[in-house]
């Protein structure tokens, strides 16, 4: 059974209601991002760019920026050309991210990184650009562009994303599209190590100029998980000097021209593709290319001239063709080829000789493994998984997985391996996540990682422990249980054929007896949470992940949950939210020191502390200064305080370099205060514009400052509620009340043995 805690901790150290019973707090702005938002009314690009006021437009902000910093870009219209001229370092990189509907618009819309590194680029999108590409990449490393879209206009002639000189640069995640006359993504002869995955790179049949999707010719590049389609030209070309290129678990679909298209290029691995309804040839192989792989590719329909976006001038293609000196080098191995129909004597081209299958073989003696095919179960089982480009996983990211009613005939590690781009897999595989809110004793479980088998999943069964089971064609379910204790929550998927997979996991539904937020004593920053990670003290205003609840765990000990992860705190070598069940390992005694701070000791073992990197750690058999924090009660976090004797905020002026004055008709950073709780009433005030502590200097005869790292003798005040709803504080170190002084015309100072309307505060949020 759990035993209550000790009462004077429940009643003080563990309560969550706010010390000033009031709203509760609204976060402030991160001093590492830079806000821009064109419809704020107080934005301004000569501004410091925060969230009160930010910049109205990109380029200012983007001017600005400093390594490790953030350019959030808010919902709007931009018409610029956004130029980044900073770099970034590999652990401190410069990122500009797009967090609502913004879209970069205009003739000369675009993003242009020439000669910098270590960028990141999230959700940008770029539309109608005419005059240069809408993303433009040249002498650059490190980059990373995720999300986001690039739409030309019709009348651009630039290719839409440009590399020159790139390296160890990422493109993930976009959307490539437009009727431009050279490529949708071009990568010249001095880009290498590029790696484009996830992307959708499309055209349309407008222009008459053959175009291209993905054009390569720099060495070292790959191409994966990625659909191509819609170009006059090739869906991919790769040049001569393209060398070690990969093409991968990408789809090249409808194109006026060819699939893939190999130009004289060494060492190219195409595998593992699906490549389908080309007016010319699927795949082509020509020039001097030598030490080419095509293996393990789903080839469908391609060298079809009558389409409607084809020249049924122009001579039929074929699946897979070698022409030139690459055919004696070229290795055709475990494709699946369907042309027109089956069998079919027309599938292949050997040197401009169209031919079947077998025909193949004999000419080239290559394609030994390769299907006559349009059934998708014969590609089941049967890739060779030692191919050139072989990847671990398909273009959704799911492992290989072996049927067992199939014979494997494939080859290398893994012959159990499936052609094309996708694998198809066995039973589903279940995953269950939860998250627990104390509050409401309500867990919510989430199985949205959860793998499909051979069908979709259809149907998630939920079982929390408790006798209640929910059926839902959703993945995420929430339940509300009626009593303390320790439950087991199941999750079964299964799919239209039946097959299902079961996972379970145990949590702790506890009493809580309170929340806290937890502010470091040696740095004065607050304790945050992030899913598998440690907690850090590095948060300078205490915010939804700083949030903590506080939980009998019986015999005295408290259990601590992140309010933000849902998970419980445990010490793995560092402390983490990790934990959804509580057992020793995740309790903790909460000890109350004479300096009113309070200090976790971990499984009656070791205290919790912070380390050098700010990260929170268990190991110190005694309490110092790093194992010290102070309480604050949610609810008094960033706090105003409007003086009686004039009606004005309390400021700590210039920063808090001088002494706290009530002269500010509205409330900015300068004018917020955290109330750290000290117990007995005893509280002190953390100024949000320095971070430091507010000390009645001088033993209270000079005026107010936010000048101390902790909260001693100087530094303490008792708080008095008065009965019109307003409070008051009294220093400790003289017994005097503070006074807004001379009706607020002078700082504040702790000199009054009474309370009148200059010693009378109201605290707001």
């Amino acid at each position: 059974m759990h035993r209550p805690l000790l009462a004077g901790l429940t009643t003080t150290v563990l309560t969550g209601a706010s010390l000033l019973a009031l709203a509760a707090p609204s976060q402030a702005a991160d001093t590492t991002t830079i806000y821009v938002r064109q419809t704020a009314a107080a934005c301004s690009d000569t501004g410091p760019g925060t969230l009160a006021t930010p910049f109205c437009s990109i380029n200012p902000a983007v001017a600005r920026v400093e390594p490790g910093q953030t350019v959030d870009v808010s919902q709007g219209t931009y018409p610029e050309r956004v130029t980044v001229g900073r770099s970034g370092t590999p652990e401190q990189p410069i990122t500009i991210v797009a967090s609502g509907t913004a879209t970069i618009n205009g003739p000369t819309a675009g993003v242009v990184v020439h000669g910098q590194h270590d960028i990141v680029l999230q959700n940008i999108r770029v539309a109608k650009t005419a005059d240069g590409p809408a993303l433009d990449l040249a002498d650059a490393s490190g980059l990373t562009v995720q999300g986001g879209s690039f739409l030309p206009a019709d009348t651009a002639t630039a290719p839409i994303v440009r590399l020159a000189a790139v390296s160890r640069t990422t493109l993930t995640q976009i959307v490539v599209k437009g009727a431009v006359p050279t490529s949708g993504i071009s990568m010249d002869a001095a880009t290498t190590g590029v790696v484009v995955s996830s992307a959708t790179v499309g055209g349309t049949y407008k222009v008459a100029e053959p175009n291209v999707g993905i054009r390569i010719d720099g060495p070292g590049n790959t191409i994966l998980n990625s659909t191509v389609g819609a170009f006059t030209g090739a869906g991919i070309a790769i040049g001569p000097a393209a060398a070690d290129t990969v093409v991968a678990n990408t789809q090249v679909q409808s194109g006026a021209g060819l699939g893939i298209h190999v130009r004289g290029a060494a060492r190219t691995a195409i595998t593992n593709n699906y490549v389908r309804d080309h007016c010319g040839d699927g795949i082509r192989v020509d020039g001097d290319a030598t030490g080419v792989s095509v293996q393990n590719n789903i080839m469908t329909s391609n060298g079809i001239t009558t389409r409607s976006y084809c020249d049924p001038a122009d001579p039929p293609g074929v699946e897979i063709g070698l022409f030139d000196a690459a055919a004696s080098s070229t290795v055709v191995d475990y494709n699946n080829t369907y042309h027109f129909s089956s069998p079919s004597d027309t599938a292949y081209s050997w040197n401009g000789t169209r031919m079947s299958l077998q025909a193949f073989r004999l000419a080239s003696g290559q394609a030994a493994h390769d299907l006559d095919t349009s059934y998708a179960t014969e590609a089941e089982d049967s890739a060779n998984s030692a191919a050139p480009g072989f990847q671990a996983t398909d273009r959704a990211g799911n492992a290989r997985a072996d049927n067992p009613n199939r014979p494997n005939t494939g080859a290398g590690p893994m012959p159990w391996a499936d052609r094309g781009v996708t694998e198809y897999l066995g039973a589903p595989r279940a995953w269950v996540e939860t998250k627990l809110d104390l509050g409401t004793r309500t867990v919510t479980a989430d199985a949205s990682l959860s793998l499909p088998g051979y069908r979709p999943i259809s149907r998630y069964v939920f079982d929390f422990g408790d006798g209640t089971v929910v059926t839902s064609d959703k993945p995420v379910v929430s339940h509300a249980y009626a009593t303390t204790g320790d439950y087991t929550v199941s999750v079964t998927v299964s799919g239209s054929d039946n097959r299902t997979g079961t996972a379970a996991q145990g949590i702790s539904v506890l009493r809580r007896t309170g929340t806290i937020g937890l502010l470091a004593l040696v740095n004065l920053r607050y304790t945050s949470a992030t899913a598998g990670r440690v907690l850090t003290a590095d948060k300078a205003t205490l915010a939804g992940d700083g949030q903590f609840d506080l939980a009998d765990a019986g015999n005295g000990r408290v259990a601590v949950l992140s309010r933000s992860v849902g998970r419980y705190l445990v010490n793995s070598g560092a402390i983490l939210p990790n934990s959804p069940v509580v057992t020793d390992e995740q309790t903790f005694d909460l000890v109350t020191n004479a300096d009113g701070t309070i200090s976790l000791r971990w499984s009656g073992r070791a205290y919790v502390g912070v380390n050098g990197s700010a990260q929170l750690v268990a190991t110190a058999t005694a309490i110092g200064t790093r194992e010290k924090f102070y309480r604050v009660n949610p609810a008094d976090a960033n706090r105003t305080l409007k003086a009686g004797a004039n009606g004005q905020f309390v400021s700590a002026e210039s920063a808090g370099a001088k002494p706290l004055v009530a002269n500010r008709a509205t409330a900015g950073v300068w004018e917020r205060f955290d109330v750290l709780d000290l117990g007995n009433g005893k509280v002190a005030l953390l100024a949000q514009a320095n971070g430091k502590v507010v000390c009645a200097d001088g033993t209270g005869t000079k005026p107010l400052i936010a000048n101390r790292t902790s909260a001693g003798a100087w530094e303490t005040f008792v708080l008095v509620r008065n009965a019109d709803g307003t409070v008051s504080l009294k220093a400790t170190i003289n017994n005097h009340y503070v006074s807004a002084e001379s009706a607020g015309a002078k700082p504040l100072i702790a000199n009054r043995t009474a309370i009148g309307p200059w010693e009378k505060f109201t605290v707001g949020g």
